[in-house]
């Protein structure tokens, strides 16, 4: 199985005290491809440095995430955005959704399941068409 994480999927897998921590870390081990949207990437390394942790933390972490064999990274297309702001122009949502809409267009153009605990996110992929793991 493969699937798109969302950032809080990383988050609940980086920290270790997190409500859902282990339940990741169980998903996470079944799954054979992880792919990652680059703007996904870089909102986990602000949402780390947000909650306090060290810069060379969050740098390994991010090293540590790129040598997996089984992580590979998607760069959002213009066809994505273009999309994303689409429905964001569209649902008059704020600019600040265009992450979550981002990582639903990559899904929905990608075919491939979005896995995150945003109860938002969940319900924007199902009127998308968009499975969730």
């Amino acid at each position: 199985m493969e699937c798109i994480v969302d950032t809080n999927i990383l988050v609940y897998e980086t920290v270790e005290d997190s409500l859902y921590h282990r339940e990741v870390v169980e998903r996470l081990e079944d799954i054979t491809k992880i792919w990652i949207p680059v703007n996904i990437l870089v909102e986990f390394a602000l949402v780390l440095k947000k909650l306090g942790l060290d810069e060379n933390f969050v740098c390994n972490k991010i090293k540590e995430l790129l040598r997996k064999g089984k992580i590979e990274l998607i760069n959002v297309r213009k066809s994505d955005f273009e999309k994303a702001i689409e429905i964001i122009s569209n649902e008059k949502l704020s600019i600040l959704r265009l992450n979550d809409k981002l990582i639903l267009s990559s899904a929905s153009r990608m075919r491939i399941p979005l896995y995150t605990y945003d109860k938002h996110l969940k319900s924007e992929a199902t009127k998308f068409g968009v499975s969730i793991i």
